[in-house]
């Protein structure tokens, strides 16, 4: 699936009650469709079509197994996919965010460069990960739950220590966005140069004629010679060793 595609699907796949509802059982332990019918009370008929379209779009996937009675082998249904959905608004912007979770742990290389904090975060990291790696192989129920739980903790104090560093964040950018679309609106006449300059605000300048102009939805040649105008006007020359040198020269 396409990127812009996986936030309508998410959408649409979330914004209906029953389907959450399917999602959040699968999250316990996989489960027959009969079994889904009666902890929703909802008909058989209506759980197989919400399934079917879980399945289609790779939110849940599908296994036999032997039943324990006299009867056909049961289909199952279990989550098949990982990741995260974030949505953020503020007065100044609008983001949508999907990542896919990796099922392992990707090896980072550490920069040269990394800070204190930036190494304190991976040792926290890294010792949170050898202590799931020890739970996976424990043996005695009731030691793998305690430590379940204890280091289930730890990572939800983390995470919302984390989230609450993120809001902290995001106030700031709302802050320094704000200044700069006003900045933007009271300084280009030309709402072509605003849009194009609320577009790529805050993001590389390695600007791509094609991808602004599918993005605003507007003639390359407009584009092309809207970015003149903007290189004329914001360019700063970097002879002048001026530490705040455009991005657009």
């Amino acid at each position: 699936m396409e990127f812009v595609d996986d936030i309508d699907i998410l959408f649409d796949i979330l914004g209906n009650d029953t389907r959450r509802r399917i999602l959040q059982l699968l999250a316990d332990e996989p489960r027959y469709f009969i079994q889904l019918s009666k902890d929703l009370g909802v008909s058989q008929q209506a759980v197989l079509k919400h399934l079917d379209l879980l399945e289609k779009h790779g939110f849940v996937s599908s296994y036999e197994e032997d039943s324990s009675y006299a009867a056909p082998k049961r289909k199952y249904f279990k989550l098949n996919r990982s990741f995260m959905l974030a949505v953020g608004m503020t007065r100044d912007a609008v983001e949508f965010v999907f990542r896919d979770i990796p099922q392992q742990q990707q090896q980072a290389v550490a920069d040269k460069g990394k800070d204190l904090q930036n190494e304190g975060e991976d040792r926290k990291l890294k010792a949170f990960s050898k202590e799931a790696s020890q739970i996976e192989k424990e043996k005695e129920i009731s030691k793998k739950l305690n430590q379940s739980d204890r280091l289930l903790k730890e990572i939800n104090e983390r995470l919302a220590e984390l989230a609450q560093s993120e809001v902290s964040l995001l106030r700031l950018r709302q802050q320094v966005t704000k200044s700069a679309h006003e900045a933007i609106r009271e300084s280009f006449d030309e709402e072509l140069q605003r849009q194009i300059l609320y577009e790529t605000l805050g993001e590389e300048k390695h600007l791509n004629v094609d991808q602004l102009s599918a993005i605003l939805d507007t003639r390359e040649k407009e584009i092309s010679t809207a970015l003149k105008l903007l290189r004329q006007r914001l360019s700063t020359s970097s002879s002048e060793g001026n530490a705040d040198a455009s991005p657009w020269s």
